[in-house]
């Protein structure tokens, strides 16, 4: 197995790159490779789109031509005066926008959101409506974020609102008022509403309530604020006529909303294609004019309370300038008759659906036509990421201040020759991203400017803002692109899983291979996902080429990530710090300079006031930001400031609220801030559309027509959270997040901190994603007891549809574009755990397989396992290690996940529901996808003791070093040969491996919290090594000498050296020698708290007291300790003496006594393990544990023996023994096994075999239920030590080695199999996948099978194999003759043993076998082959001998057909006709007959009947000879014959040979009625191969063996398949419709169409496939692996409904209640039973020399046996890595 870029052999195996200018033009290799790089280069672009491209992606281009970011989404904003189309809206809400939704997310998979602030307006004055300042914003971020049509305007017959505007500039003011004053009107209302702000340049008038006498303000009544606008289009028109303002300072007090947010908005050339306009005519307009009831269709004139004649005109005048400016094409004018009451009336539903249809078409128009104009690099995800974060830093530094000395230690970094990232942390809010985005903007200025003295390149990243910097895997697949494009390398050939491209991305680090300097800046680096532990930066070296500068950011509060950055890089670290009070000062000033702003002087003293709290960057941004709120003549308790960023937060939280209520605001907020991902406006008001607990509390007194969250609510909180709340392009659409995290802290902390609020909150977004409530699903609610009055409601329950779109994994109804629901995948599982609905957890997602499917295709299987890692559940741990399991085979082809998973999962399917629904799942799956569905376990399955296994290292023959401990970063496990410098580690919690470390020959010796690992080396010092970087921390020179014990705690290292004195005390922090003792020490302990000391000198124990090194106390043992452990409950130790005895010895430390006690004394005793809880001491002796109670220091039990039935070794040990980390548990590995008992009662609980690998060593952790063990091959494994109560086979090899052969019985459902090892056959139930029976066909190990075969009927096996004796090359008999042995399985015993046979065929009824002995052979003369057949009848047992003639040999295998009556014989032969010469009585001629031989079986049939193919086919050429003949369905016989043959050739080796290339024809024979009954004179090809051909079951279809299909009633109908089959392994299935085989390179079983070779499906095989058959029902695969696997597939093709016709019958689907799971005597038989199923190779030859004895023969040597047994333990188990890393 290959792991972390290292080779089998231990060398390290290097990525090999090449340059694009080493491309040679004759290179094919090279050729294919540029086509692929082609549009990786951007060569598809012009000149200077491509030089713009490259200049981005290099660093240099200006920042005035960055480009803007496209948009991802068509954002519409529709636009009306007033409520007269409020059905038109509603008609659109509920028939033009879901279409238009799913219609643009399907088709072009962006976003579609009509902006409609009006629609509900009349609220009967419960919902005010928006102001203009609000609608001017939304409309300008409609142009801004929408790549289609912007603006849709709605013209009806109202068109002014009657409102004042909300500012004044107060020249344009003073004017008006004088104006109004000098022509008599009354100002006092202009006096009362507008007050002057003189914070702004220059100054407003805004328009404000007034405040009574209590500080109360008085809300402006709408007859007020009409009063108010009538006053100032009075005093507008009497300016505009003295000319004292022009018109477009008139047009805001006269013109309507449309002319307001209209097309004067958008430029004159993208009108056509970005605006709609929908005129509304009543035919009778004078009606409407006299109609009292027209107030909701016309503008009345609040003052005369007349129809208002000058808007009606002006709305003319609109009508007339929209058709000037706009192609006809974008205007839709209909007209509908008045018939008094509106438009209720007959004829609205058939107006509203046409209208709706023509809307719809009208976008649909637009859409399509921005499509079409769309950049294409907007799909280009390298330049899209890098424009994205271009963008983000010239948005994070407009008015950059200061941080000159940050700037300026970046600088001096850049020009050293330092080899290590520079490193720049802070705590929260300190400006970390925005001295980043300084940095990068001054870079890429300077590369324009040619400022640099080299060629450079600059790469930018800013984590956490956007989809490609969240995990480390998708921020290196980008980074590593950039890397590649700058360097010149190939970038399709850039890794995309996470451990190659780890490795890929330090490679190209560490070789710097390009001509200048390249900088890389990573923000934030504390934001990285858990996804692959990228978050523990093992992807980011320590050393870098000298060319490759990399700059990262950090903050205080993320210690882990800072600490492993420290430990990387200790000295390269800086730390921003706040500003200076002047500072803050100096930015606030500048900042209101830019915005033309002022405050007064009681407001700027507050200002500085709040400097003197804090003076963090982002604090003083806050402070800005509300600062340009204030208003000069606000009241002073409306300008504080808090003292901190949360407190300014809080009090912008509390504002919110009181202006708009609690309900609403913590709502609003609490889902953005309980999303995961963020929510898109259009998602966010979906949710709130079915929150009933929010539209209750809003809709008290009235409801919409659509029981919808009415969008202008949002959109005046989203402009009031202007600088909090920020949009970035997630999964493909913009969605809103908190612009920092400490926003978010705050808000989760305000609203989430109620927990059952919190679960209702991610519930909503749970039931949002699921699609509960999508499409026509109505969701219950309760009308309020208002609205029931109101509306004269009987029953206050109702439903109603909240139109949300539907949630698919796939949009649309094709793969082909891949446009999946990456938002349902991603916040599902969230808001599902964080809202506690487990049930829904699993069965949505987790246990789902289209959630599974669609995950890891749209991400990545990493991404999924993340999410899966989050849920702490049995169930969905178990599909989270199927997955890891399958994670080879998932990345070669992803349509394997049905066959992976329920391979993996079936033996569970009986414990766990939803494991089980998640199999019927992929079970259906396998109709699309796979056509062959595993009718048992085929892999290795999650949930059992064995968790994973893997090699150390390839072909590691020296000893290996290994230690488990835990670190901070996991448990882990470390794995160094003692000659080699490479270490490597594996996290065990996951198995998953880490970067090797490189460090000197040696020992490891780990520090007790794995933080250090230590290393002695040449005998003079020690180096010591961070464990989380490899990093080296110091080193200690202590002399010279051996070390001969050692202990190492967290903070010291002790250790004594053979000759000389000691011991040595190492402070492992300081890295300094602490202290050297004076004394000959063979032992050292240090206690678990680091307090105490002590060690021998000869027999006197000595105690000292750390770090002062204070002798404490003296004690003596009986002999001179040879180990000790110390206990920390009490100054307690125990030691092993050098005569083998086990005493403690306790220090009195104030009476300066001790106390010893002897424990115990065994002279095989080889080491002392203290439990962790130090309960209980475990002595380890050769072949006996001894279990110590450590506080009465007495033996309580011991474990001596294996249970029986289990063979051990007499001559092992125990090699390891360990307790679990609550003491629950005793383990210990012996031989190949590791025995676990309960540590309370000594009761053995399992006995699990390793391997035929002895193990060497084992180890369990304090940390987590695990254990390791190392085996004898340098190989390990990892127990999960929480699974011992699960039966469940880990690993299901059948054999340790390649299975040759197989055969399987559809009849008793039965699988048998042979290896070339040893002379077995191994019976295996296709049931369960459990090996059943072993047959052993002799006792002789250098036998081999050769051929197994069932009987129809599956009762009776057939083992053929080679003997040891006859195996010479010299004896040619034996190629062609076998050692028979016939099984009856059913009463399991021999049923005939035949040897020297030939053949041997079944009746189709089974109760007939005839086997074919050969009495003489001759490789000479074949004339002299003397053959006898054997009829057998298996049941009964009886048998008898049949002649066959003589002179006579077999020219095709023999066959039996079986009629109603009878049975016969048949089989084509070569007679030897001779004629003596009468004179010599010699042969004198020869001449040879070949004929068809029929003989009947019966009681009454002896005589044999000759057939000649002139006598079945008279009219056939005398040289036509037969060549095979085949049993057929109704007594008949497919006879094959060959034209032009005289006779068959003999080989001494295989017998008659018939030649492969020879015109063939056949004929249909029925054998009773000697009658031929169908001829067909060219049969087949004359090229095809007689000897190989294939025949379907009811003879409809021919394979042969160059896998050409013939088919049609005379078989030529040739079709061949493109897909190359493996040699000899294509087999035909369901009447040779199917060809199933497997690939040429034997790790694919693939499933072609015979009549045309379609490729119907192929599935992945973990190692390497040996064999394949296909059962005689014509849909049972099976197939043999090289690992000793045994895959039992079943093809569900041309079945309607394969679950419920043929899988749900499956034993292993069939639910049976597992009664046994938890039952330990059952467990322990089970492993005793299967242990005797995988007996060793000494096991056997042991039982070898007992049968010799038994008859009397003499029994091999014992050299023979040792050198067997020595090549046995040799042999290691060949695994692919696909294999290993189940």
């Amino acid at each position: 197995m290959k792991m972390n870029g290292v080779s089998d052999d231990g060398s390290e195996c290097h990525f090999r790159y090449r340059h694009l200018d080493d491309v040679i033009e004759s290179d094919q290799t090279h050729q294919k490779r540029a086509i692929l790089e082609a549009p990786l280069r951007y060569d598809h672009l012009e000149k200077e789109q491509r030089e713009t491209v490259g200049k981005l992606l290099m660093g240099g281009l200006p920042v005035a031509d960055i480009p803007k970011l496209s948009p991802k989404t068509v954002r519409l904003y529709v636009s009306s005066a007033g409520y007269d189309t409020e059905a038109e809206r509603t008609a659109f809400m509920l028939h033009v926008y879901p279409d238009l939704r799913e219609y643009c997310r399907d088709q072009y998979g962006v976003d579609f959101q009509a902006v409609d602030l009006k629609w509900g307006a009349n609220t009967e004055g419960m919902v005010p409506m928006p102001t203009e300042n609000i609608c001017l914003r939304e409309i300008r971020h409609c142009r801004q974020t929408s790549m289609g049509p912007v603006f849709l305007g709605l013209v009806g017959q109202k068109h002014r609102r009657y409102l004042p505007p909300e500012e004044i500039p107060g020249s344009e003011f003073e004017r008006i008022y004088e104006a109004l004053v000098n022509n008599g009107h009354d100002v006092t209302l202009l006096e009362t509403y507008y007050r002057e702000d003189r914070n702004v340049t220059p100054v407003l008038r805004r328009l404000t309530d007034p405040v009574d006498v209590m500080g109360c303000t008085i809300p402006a009544s709408a007859d007020t604020l009409a009063r108010l606008q009538h006053l100032l289009t009075t005093g507008a028109d009497l300016c505009l006529k003295e000319k004292s303002i022009n018109e477009t300072a008139y047009q805001k007090y006269q013109a309507s909303d449309l002319h307001m947010e209209g097309l004067y908005e958008l430029s004159s050339e993208c009108r056509a294609d970005k605006s709609l306009i929908y005129i509304r005519n009543f035919s009778n307009t004078d009606k409407i004019m006299k109609d009292t009831a027209n107030s909701e269709y016309i503008d009345i004139d609040p003052i005369t309370n007349e129809v208002d004649t000058a808007s009606v005109q002006e709305l003319d005048d609109l009508k007339s300038t929209l058709k000037y400016l706009l192609p006809s094409a974008n205007i839709t004018e209909t007209e509908i008759e008045w018939t008094g009451n509106g438009l209720k009336n007959p004829k609205r539903e058939q107006y509203l659906q046409t209208l709706s249809r023509k809307m719809f078409t009208s976008v649909k128009t637009l859409v399509d036509r921005a499509m079409e104009k769309r950049d294409p690099l907007v799909e280009d995800e390298l330049y899209n990421e890098v424009l994205q974060h271009y963008n983000i830093a010239t948005k994070m530094c407009p008015n950059f201040h200061g941080r000159t000395d940050i700037l300026a230690a970046v600088k001096e970094y850049l020009l050293s020759e330092t080899d290590q990232p520079l490193i720049i942390t802070g705590e929260a809010g300190s400006g970390k991203s925005s001295v980043m985005a300084k940095i990068a903007l001054d870079i890429n200025v300077a590369i324009q400017n040619n400022d640099l003295a080299m060629r450079t390149s600059i790469i930018c990243r800013f984590l956490g803002k956007t989809q490609k910097t969240l995990s480390a895997q998708q921020l290196l697949f980008s980074v590593c692109h950039q890397l590649a494009f700058a360097m010149g390398k190939y970038r399709h050939e850039v890794p995309s899983d996470y451990k190659t491209l780890k490795l890929y991305f330090i490679d190209l680090l560490q070789r710097g291979e390009f001509g200048g300097m390249i900088i890389i800046l990573l923000d934030s680096l504390d934001v990285l996902s858990t996804c692959d532990n990228g978050h523990k930066l093992e992807w980011l070296p320590s050393r870098v080429a000298a060319n490759i500068k990399i700059v990262v950011t950090t903050s205080m509060e993320s210690k882990d990530t800072l600490q492993r950055l420290t430990n990387k890089c200790p000295t390269n670290i800086y730390e921003l710090t706040p500003f200076s009070s002047t500072d803050c000062e100096d930015i606030v000033k500048l900042l209101m300079n830019a915005r033309e702003l002022a405050v007064t002087y009681d407001q700027w003293k507050t200002i500085k006031d709040a400097f003197k709290e804090s003076t963090l960057p982002l604090y003083v941004t806050l402070v800005s930001s509300e600062v340009c709120r204030w208003r000069s003549f606000d009241d002073p308790n409306n300008t504080l400031l808090g003292s901190c960023v949360e407190e300014i937060v809080e009090s912008m939280l509390d504002r919110l609220e009181q202006k708009h209520g609690l309900t609403l605001v913590s709502t609003v907020l609490g889902y953005i801030t309980a999303s995961k991902a963020g929510l898109s406006e259009n998602e966010l008001l979906d949710i709130l559309s079915v929150d009933d607990v929010l539209l209750s509390n809003l809709y008290v007194e009235w409801h919409p027509p659509i029981r919808r969250f009415l969008p202008r609510l949002f959109s005046v909180i989203k402009h009031e959270l202007d600088g909090y709340i920020e949009e970035r392009e997630m999964d493909g659409i913009l969605v809103m997040f908190w612009k920092c995290p400490l926003f978010s802290c705050v808000a989760e902390n305000r609203y989430l901190s109620d927990e059952k609020f919190s679960k209702q909150l991610h519930s909503n977004i749970a039931d949002y994603y699921m699609g509960k409530w999508s499409g026509a699903r109505k969701k219950p609610f309760h009308y309020p007891s208002v609205i029931l009055t109101k509306r004269n409601i009987a029953n206050s329950e109702s439903e109603a549809c909240r139109l949300l779109p539907k949630q698919p994994h796939l949009f649309g109804t094709s793969e082909v574009d891949e446009r999946y629901n990456h938002r349902k995948m991603t916040q599902l599982p969230y808001s599902l755990m964080k809202s506690e609905r487990y049930d829904d957890l699993r069965e949505q997602t987790f246990c789902n397989f289209d959630h599974l499917y669609y995950r890891i295709k749209s991400s990545s299987l990493q991404q999924l396992l993340t999410d899966i890692d989050m849920f702490e559940d049995r169930q969905t741990a178990l599909v989270g290690d199927a997955l890891r399991m399958s994670g080879s085979a998932l990345e070669m082809d992803l349509n394997a996940l049905g066959v992976e998973l329920s391979g993996r999962l079936i033996p569970h399917i009986k414990t766990y529901p939803y494991i089980k629904q998640l199999i019927r799942q992929c079970d259906l799956a396998e109709q699309r996808l796979c056509p062959l569905v595993p009718k048992c376990q085929i892999y290795s399955a999650p949930g059992g003791p064995l968790q994973y296994e893997c090699d150390v290292g390839g072909n590691v023959y020296c000893p290996v070093d290994i230690d488990v401990f835990s670190s901070e970063d996991g448990i882990l496990l470390t794995a160094k040969p003692y000659y080699s410098s490479r270490v490597r580690v594996w996290e065990l919690s996951r198995g998953d491996p880490r970067p090797d470390m490189m460090m000197p020959v040696g020992e490891i010796h780990p520090t007790r919290n794995g933080k250090y690992l230590n290393v002695f080396q040449n005998d003079r010092s020690v180096k010591i090594f961070k464990s989380d970087c490899g990093e080296l921390h110091g080193k200690v020179e202590y002399g010279l000498g051996t070390m001969s014990d050692l202990e190492v705690s967290n903070k010291y290292l002790v250790f004594a050296i053979e000759k000389g004195a000691g011991p040595y005390v190492i402070d492992l922090t300081r890295c300094v020698l602490l202290h050297k003792f004076s004394f000959h020490t063979h032992a050292v302990a240090i206690n678990p708290n680091d307090t105490h000391l002590t060690f021998n000198s000869g027999r006197t124990l000595i105690l000292y007291e750390l770090p002062l090194m204070e002798r404490r106390c003296v004690a003596q043992t009986s002999d001179v300790p040879q180990d000790i452990i110390f206990i920390s409950k009490s100054l307690t130790c125990f030691v092993l003496t050098r005569s083998k005895m086990v005493e403690s010895v306790f220090f009195d430390i104030f009476n300066r006594k001790y106390k010893t006690n002897c424990i115990l004394t065994d002279l095989e005793t080889k080491e002392c393990i203290l439990s962790h809880t130090e309960k209980y001491l475990l002595v380890r002796s050769a072949k006996c544990l001894h279990q110590v109670n450590v506080d009465t220091e007495k033996i309580i039990r011991k474990y001596q023996q294996l249970p029986n039935g289990i063979f051990v070794d007499p001559l092992s040990q125990y090699t390891g023994a360990g307790f679990t980390p609550d003491d629950e548990l005793i383990v210990a590995s012996r031989y190949t096994y590791l025995a676990v008992w309960c540590a309370h009662n000594g009761e053995p609980l399992r006995v699990l075999q390793a391997s035929v690998s002895p193990i060497t060593k084992m180890f369990t952790s304090e940390a987590v239920n695990k254990c390791v063990s190392l085996l004898e091959d340098n190989s390990f494994q990892v127990w999960n030590l929480d699974n011992l109560d699960s039966d469940i086979l880990h690993s299901n090899e059948v054999f340790p080695g390649p299975v040759i052969g197989l055969a399987v019985s559809s009849e008793s459902g039965q699988v048998v199999a042979y290896e070339s090892r040893v002379p077995e056959a191994k019976v295996m139930s296709m049931d369960d996948g459990r090996v059943t029976d072993i047959i052993q066909h002799s006792l002789e190990s250098e036998d081999q099978i050769k051929e197994v075969s069932f009987s129809p009927n599956g009762r009776y096996i057939l083992t053929r194999a080679y003997r040891t004796p006859d195996q010479d090359d010299d004896n040619a008999e034996w190629k062609t003759l076998r050692d028979d042995i016939l099984w009856d399985m059913a009463a399991n015993r021999k049923v005939y043993h035949l040897q020297n046979n030939r053949f041997v065929v079944f009746s189709k009824n089974s109760q007939l076998c005839l086997m074919t002995a050969c009495h003489k052979y001759s490789q000479f003369d074949w004339t002299e082959n003397v053959y006898n057949l054997v009829l057998l009848q298996p049941d009964s047992g009886s048998s008898a001998s049949l002649d066959f003639p003589k002179n006579t040999e077999f020219v095709s295998d023999p066959k039996i057909l079986t009629t109603d009556m009878t049975n016969y014989f048949m089989c084509v032969v070569q007679t030897c006709m001779k004629k003596e010469s009468p004179e010599s009585f010699m042969e004198s001629v020869r001449w040879h007959e070949i004929r068809l031989l029929v003989r009947d079986l019966s009681n009454d049939g002896n005589e044999c009947i000759f057939l000649r193919v002139q006598n079945a086919l008279p009219d056939a050429n005398e040289t036509s000879q037969f060549l095979d003949a085949f049993p057929v369905e109704n007594d008949n016989v497919f006879l094959i014959y060959g034209n032009n043959v005289e006779s068959y050739t003999f080989d001494a080796t295989l017998g008659i040979v018939r030649p492969q290339t020879i015109e063939k024809g056949a004929l249909l024979y029925n054998v009773e009625k000697e009658v031929c009954l169908k001829h067909i004179p060219s049969f087949l090809e004359p090229t095809t191969d007689i000897n190989h051909i294939q025949f379907s079951s009811k003879f409809s279809v021919v394979l042969d063996d160059k896998t050409n299909v013939y088919s049609g009633s005379n078989y030529m109908t040739k079709c061949r398949s493109e897909t190359e089959f493996a040699p000899n392994t294509a087999r035909l299935a369901l009447d040779g419709r199917y060809v199933v085989g497997l690939s040429s390179n034997y790790r694919e079983v693939i499933v072609t169409r015979s009549y045309d070779g379609f490729l119907k499906g192929h599935m992945f095989v973990h190692g390497r496939a040996t064999c394949l058959t296909v059962g005689a029902d014509d849909t049972t695969v099976v197939v043999g692996c090289e690992d000793g696997r045994i895959l039992v597939l079943c093809l569900i093709l041309e079945l309607s409904d394969p679950v419920k016709d043929l899988i749900e019958r499956f034993p292993s689907r069939q639910h049976v209640p597992d009664s046994s799971r938890s039952c330990e005597k059952h467990l322990i038989k089970e492993d005793i039973r299967r242990m005797t199923c995988k007996t060793p190779d000494l096991v056997r030859l042991s039982a070898r020399i007992q049968s010799a004895r038994t008859e009397n023969r003499r029994p091999p040597s014992r050299q023979m046996i040792s050198t067997a047994v020595r090549l046995t333990r040799q042999t290691s188990q060949a695994r692919s890595e696909a294999c290993v890393l189940q």
